[in-house]
């Protein structure tokens, strides 16, 4: 590969690493968003910049993610949870007072990881991308916008959560998201 080729994905690189952190802050700044994110996290055990990223994707009009590629992506995000931002967490959450100088430090280094892990995300991506992108001209149909996010959260039902009662949960919160995000698709 040329010094050409290599500037220019290191450059397509940092652009969608960025775009895809500010978008991620947008999003889960949106009402509800981020208590759902949490639940999504704590009860159904499922990453949040996962769903953020398949989010961007629909909304972006990046076709990556396909039912042939998710645990693919699964497997990066599970790799940088476990040897980076879970490791890290776990030192925040042992912080019992929240406005502690200890506590934001470990906040703040917890995020370096989530940014970390997008920045993971985004190279895996830039592999798997569709020359093809989605339709996103047509903004009369936002169904169809969020097909990736769709095919995230209920590949994750379907693979990781077997009792039920949880599955109707997690369906019942996935419809909650997919609410915030379609609000969200003209405005980020």
């Amino acid at each position: 590969m040329s010094s050409a080729n290599i500037n220019h994905n290191i450059s397509v690189l940092k652009i969608w690493v960025d775009d895809f952190w500010a978008f991620s802050g947008k999003v889960y700044g949106r009402p509800n968003m981020q208590a759902h994110c949490i639940a999504w996290q704590d009860q159904y055990h499922g990453h949040v910049n996962g769903l953020l990223f398949a989010i961007w994707c629909d909304v972006r009009g990046y076709r990556v993610l396909s039912a042939d590629n998710l645990q693919q992506l699964n497997t990066v995000i599970v790799h940088s949870h476990d040897n980076d931002v879970a490791p890290i967490r776990q030192v925040r959450l042992a912080h019992s007072d929240k406005t502690s100088a200890a506590y934001k430090a470990a906040l703040s280094t917890e995020l370096a990881a989530e940014q970390r892990q997008q920045e993971a995300i985004i190279q895996w991506a830039l592999t798997h991308l569709n020359d093809q992108s989605l339709d996103t001209n047509d903004g009369n149909d936002k169904d169809m916008r969020l097909q990736q996010t769709r095919l995230y959260l209920h590949a994750h039902i379907a693979n990781n959560i077997s009792a039920q009662a949880l599955k109707n949960g997690a369906i019942a919160l996935t419809k909650e998201i997919e609410s915030i995000a379609q609000r969200a698709l003209p405005s980020v």
